[in-house]
């Protein structure tokens, strides 16, 4: 004989939450960057950058559940996995932009991207995420309250910063250049000996 109750099923959770957290938020950077790598023509460099950056977000978000005191349980698991693909969808635009850049040089690829696809990631992801979750700041339940509206901001606000504050300094920093147009326009030029193919950097001798 021993005692049960309804409510132990929610006690049960306590269990094994920490192992849960890890091997759930491990799959899913994992199953970020994978994609990330495919996505972006197999690049190892920027598919790490979007790595990083959304673990950076994780992470950040584990704080500010501190600060907030909002606990680990089944619910905040849910909205830290949640958090992995948002922080995707505010990161990725930028580093795709940057790889795509025809800009010369990590600072200015930086530039580049955060005056082409900045605004886009402003409007279009971080205002309309935004609008979308203010209205549970009104709701009278507590766990929308805390685990919905709370961490839903925080997730906003981060992914907003990341995406537009630190990676675009990341970028400029260490960021991955291409720069295969510029050796193959001088290949080109040295091939054909042909002034007019020929940048004034990168004229033949000939």
């Amino acid at each position: 004989v021993f005692p049960y109750s309804v409510f132990y099923l929610f006690y049960e959770q306590y269990l094994t939450i920490t192992d849960e957290t890890i091997v759930n938020l491990l799959l899913c950077i994992m199953a970020v960057f994978l994609m990330s790598f495919v996505l972006l023509g197999f690049n190892l460099g920027p598919a790490l950058i979007i790595t990083v950056t959304v673990a950076m977000v994780t992470a950040d978000m584990f704080g500010l559940m501190y600060l907030w005191g909002i606990t680990l349980n089944a619910v905040s698991l849910v909205n830290l996995v949640m958090s992995v693909g948002i922080s995707v969808e505010f990161s990725s635009h930028i580093v795709k932009s940057f790889t795509m850049s025809k800009a010369s040089g990590r600072l200015e690829k930086a530039y580049d991207a955060l005056i082409r696809t900045g605004p886009s990631v402003l409007s279009g992801i971080t205002l309309t995420k935004f609008v979308g979750i203010i209205v549970l700041a009104f709701a009278k339940s507590q766990i929308f309250e805390i685990f919905y509206f709370r961490m839903y901001l925080g997730i906003v606000i981060l992914g907003a910063l990341h995406s537009l504050v630190f990676l675009p300094a990341f970028l400029s920093f260490i960021g991955f250049t291409n720069d295969f147009e510029s050796f193959k326009t001088k290949y080109d030029c040295v091939e054909t000996s042909t002034p007019d193919n020929c940048s004034p950097g990168t004229r033949s001798p000939g």
